[in-house]
C-alpha cells in the first residue's frame, strides 16, 4: 500500500486534471469547453503562487480504437500515435497549459492498473461470473459491445451499437439488441458463455455514501444525482473483456483484458508518475492517501457515474488519495442546436482556428467560454451573434478602450511615463474589495461571475476617465490629470491580473508594456513614476463575417493548411447514407451585390427552379456583382438558414480554393435550375 504522503508548508498544492480525450478522433469545440475550464483554474492557482501540476493524457484503449484502426488499415498503435500529435497541436492553439499530456498506453499505466486490480482483489471486491455474450463464428472471437450493431430495444432505431443508442440515448446490454450483427464480419452472432470479472460495488455503498455526502466533492446538483444512484442500488461492474482487445492483459487470466474504463482514469495517476519521474518528484506527494494538497478533477456530466462511483472505489482499494473536488460541466450546443456533423455544427478545434478569420479567434473563444461557465452542470451554447456581442462589449469597447485611451494620453502628454503622482484612493479601495470576490469566484469555478465583476471594474474605469475629463485637466490642472492617469494605469494592470487566467496571450502583451510578469498581488495599486513600453492596440473587433467560412461560407480550407495525407480518413469518413442527406442543386445567379459593411460577403439572388432563394457567400474578394450575373453554381439546398452580417442565407454556394484564388463550382454545360447533383 502507498505510504503517507510528505507534508508541505507554505503554498497550497494542487494536482489538477481534465478528462482524457478519446484517441479515435480530433479535438472539437466541446472538448475545449472542459480544457479551457480546467486551464483557467490551473492558471489562477499558479497566479496565486500555489504549486500546481496539471495533467492529462489520451484515453487509448478499447473497441472503438480497434474499429477505427481496422477501417483505416493501420495498427491501433499507429492510430493513437497520430491522434496524440493532433491533440497536442490543437490544445496548444488554445494555450492549454498542461504540465504533461501523456497516454494511457504506457508502462506506467499498466503498472498502476495491475496495482489497483490487486488492491480490489485483496479487498475481496472482485468476483468471477459466467455470462452469455455474442460470438462471431466466422471471425472466431467474442464481440465487445462496440463490435455489435442492431436495432435499439427502446426506440427501434436501426444501426445502433451494443451499449448505447445514439438516437434516444438509452443504455442496454448487447443481448437486448434486435437483429444483432457483427461489425467485423456482418454475420449474425451467436450467444456463448464466457467467464468475466466483476467489482461488487454494492459492498462499497457505505463508503461511497459517506464520501459523496461528507465532503465538498461535488456541487449540490451533482451530489444529489449521485446519491440517488447509490440509493437505487449499485450494480456489479464488469472490468474484463475477452481478447483480442486493445488494452492491458489481466494478470492471472487467460485471454482477458482490462476494460477501458478501468485503466482510463488511472491515466491521471500514471501521467503524474511520469511527470514526477521527469522532474525528480515522488508521485505520493500528490497521490499518497494522506498527502497534503488537493486533487481536482474537471469532467463532463456524461462521465460522472465513472468518476464518482468506480474511481473512488479503485483508489481506496489501493490506498491512494481520493479526489478532493470534481467540477462538472454540461454539453456544448452550437447555434442553439446539438453538435451535429450533418447540420454543420460539429466543429473541430482545428477548423475553428483555421477558418475564423481573426488573429485572436482562439483567445476570444477562451474568453467566451469563461464568460459562460459556472460551477454547475448546465449546458452552454456557442452562438456567433452572442460571441461577437460579448467580445466586442467587454474586451474591445470596455477594457480595450480604457487601455488605449489611457496610454495614448500618457504617451502624448507624459512622454510615455506613468506620472510620479498619487492615485485616487477610492478607486484603489474598489479594486481591493473586488479582488477578494473575484478570487472566490475563480476558486469555486464561477468564472462567469468573476468576469462580470471584471467587466464592472472596466466600466468603472471608463466612467472615471470620462467624468474626470483628463483632456481638459491637462490644460488647467496638470497634477490632477497626472492623478487620473496613475489611477487608470494601475486599474488597467489590476484588470490584466484578473484576466490573466482567462486570456493569457492578451495579458502577455500588457505584461510587455508594463515590463513585468504579473502575479496575483500585482492587482494592488503600486505603480507610479514608471516608464512603459510601446502602446499597441490590444484587441480588435470581431464580426459575424469573420465566421463566414466556419458555418456557411463558400471557401474551403486552403490545401497548404491541411494535414499531410488524405483529408477524409478514420472517423471523418462518411457512409453513402450520410452523403445522401446533402441535397446539392444547380442554380443560376440572377443578381449579386456586396453585403453592406463587408468586403467579403456577397448577397446572391438565385433561380433554384422553385421560385428562387437568397444565398450569402464569402466570395467578394474574388468576384464582383457584374461578373456573377448569369453564372450557374452548385449549392447546398437543405442547409439550415443562417444570418451572416444580418442577411439571411438559405443555403451554401460551393467553391474550391487554389492558392490565393477561388473558383465557384459549376456544371460542365448549361443545366436547368433546380437540377439535383448526385
Amino acid at each position: 500500500m502507498p505510504s503517507r504522503g510528505k507534508g508541505a508548508a507554505g503554498p497550497r498544492r494542487f494536482l489538477i486534471t481534465s478528462a482524457l480525450p478519446y484517441a479515435n478522433g480530433d479535438i472539437h469545440l466541446g472538448h475545449l469547453v472542459e480544457a479551457v475550464q480546467t486551464d483557467i483554474y490551473a492558471r489562477f492557482q499558479k497566479l496565486r503562487g500555489n504549486e500546481v501540476v496539471y495533467v492529462c493524457a489520451d484515453d487509448t484503449h478499447g473497441t472503438p480504437i480497434e474499429l477505427s484502426a481496422l477501417k483505416q488499415g493501420i495498427s491501433p498503435e499507429e492510430l493513437i500515435a497520430r491522434t496524440w500529435e493532433n491533440h497536442v497541436r490543437d490544445y496548444a492553439a488554445y494555450s492549454i497549459g498542461f504540465d504533461i499530456f501523456y497516454s494511457t498506453n504506457s508502462p506506467e499505466n499498466r503498472a498502476y492498473a495491475e496495482r489497483i486490480y490487486a488492491g480490489l482483489r485483496e479487498r475481496g471486491l472482485v468476483v468471477e461470473k459466467e455470462i452469455e455474450q455474442y460470438y462471431d463464428e466466422e471471425e472466431q472471437r467474442f464481440l465487445p459491445d462496440r463490435f455489435i450493431k442492431g436495432t435499439c430495444p427502446r426506440c427501434g432505431a436501426d444501426d445502433q451499437y451494443g451499449d448505447v443508442c445514439e438516437s434516444c440515448g438509452a443504455t442496454y446490454n448487447p443481448t437486448e439488441l434486435t437483429n444483432p450483427r457483427s461489425v467485423v464480419s456482418g454475420k449474425t452472432p451467436v450467444l456463448r458463455k464466457s467467464t468475466h470479472l466483476f467489482v461488487q460495488l454494492a459492498r462499497c455503498e457505505d463508503f461511497l455514501r459517506n464520501y459523496i455526502a461528507g465532503r465538498n466533492v461535488l456541487a449540490d446538483d451533482m451530489r444529489n444525482f449521485v446519491s440517488r444512484w447509490i440509493e437505487d442500488g449499485l450494480r456489479e461492474w464488469c472490468i474484463s473483456r475477452d481478447g483480442p482487445y486493445f488494452g492491458f492483459p489481466i494478470p492471472g487470466t487467460e485471454n482477458k483484458f482490462f476494460y477501458v474504463w478501468l485503466d482510463a482514469p488511472i491515466g491521471y495517476l500514471s501521467s503524474t508518475a511520469k511527470w514526477c519521474g521527469d522532474n525528480g518528484r515522488d508521485v505520493l506527494d500528490f497521490w499518497g492517501a494522506d498527502a497534503p494538497g488537493e486533487l481536482v478533477h474537471f469532467i463532463g456530466k456524461d462521465i460522472v457515474y465513472f468518476h464518482a462511483l468506480f474511481w473512488p472505489v479503485m483508489l481506496d482499494a489501493a490506498g491512494f488519495k481520493l479526489p478532493s473536488r470534481m467540477f462538472v460541466h454540461g454539453f456544448l450546443t452550437v447555434q442553439d442546436e446539438k453538435m451535429s456533423k450533418t447540420r454543420g455544427t460539429f466543429i473541430l478545434a482545428r477548423e475553428y482556428a483555421l477558418r475564423v478569420k481573426h488573429p485572436q479567434a482562439c483567445e476570444y473563444l477562451r474568453f467566451y467560454y469563461g464568460a459562460k461557465l459556472t460551477n454547475n452542470a448546465g449546458d452552454i451554447g456557442f452562438n456567433i451573434d452572442e460571441f461577437c456581442n460579448r467580445i466586442n462589449t467587454v474586451l474591445i469597447n470596455n477594457i480595450g478602450n480604457l487601455h488605449h485611451r489611457t496610454f495614448v494620453f500618457i504617451d502624448r502628454y507624459f512622454d510615455g511615463m506613468v506620472p510620479d503622482a498619487s492615485w485616487d484612493a477610492s478607486i484603489a479601495a474598489e479594486v481591493e474589495n473586488a479582488a477578494g470576490r473575484i478570487a472566490r469566484h475563480f476558486e469555486n469555478g464561477e468564472y462567469r461571475a468573476a468576469i462580470e465583476k471584471i467587466h464592472a471594474l472596466g466600466s468603472r474605469g471608463n466612467k472615471y476617465y470620462q467624468d474626470t475629463k483628463p483632456w481638459e485637466l491637462v490644460k488647467s490642472d496638470r497634477e490632477r490629470a497626472a492623478e487620473v492617469m496613475v489611477t487608470c494605469a494601475n486599474l488597467i494592470r489590476s484588470l490584466a491580473v484578473f484576466l490573466k487566467p482567462v486570456v493569457p496571450n492578451l495579458v502577455a502583451a500588457l505584461e510587455r508594456q508594463y515590463g513585468a510578469a504579473f502575479a496575483w498581488d500585482d492587482y494592488r495599486f503600486s505603480l507610479r513614476g514608471a516608464k512603459t513600453g510601446k502602446t499597441e492596440k490590444l484587441v480588435r473587433p470581431i464580426a459575424e463575417e469573420d465566421f463566414a467560412d466556419l458555418l456557411g461560407g463558400a471557401a474551403a480550407e486552403p490545401v497548404g493548411k491541411q494535414d499531410a495525407g488524405p483529408r477524409t480518413r478514420g472517423d471523418d469518413m462518411i457512409s453513402s447514407d450520410d452523403f445522401s442527406k446533402v441535397d446539392l442543386r444547380i442554380g443560376t445567379i440572377e443578381r449579386a451585390e456586396a453585403v453592406q459593411g463587408s468586403d467579403k460577403l456577397v448577397r446572391l439572388e438565385v433561380n433554384d427552379g422553385e421560385g428562387g432563394r437568397q444565398l450569402v457567400a464569402g466570395i467578394g474578394k474574388h468576384y464582383d456583382g457584374d461578373s456573377l450575373a448569369g453564372k450557374q453554381v452548385v449549392f447546398v439546398a437543405n442547409l439550415k438558414p443562417a444570418r451572416l452580417m444580418g442577411v439571411l442565407s438559405q443555403g451554401m454556394v460551393l467553391a474550391a480554393q487554389h492558392g490565393a484564388g477561388l473558383s465557384l463550382l459549376a456544371p460542365d454545360g448549361t443545366v436547368d435550375p433546380g437540377a439535383k447533383v448526385s
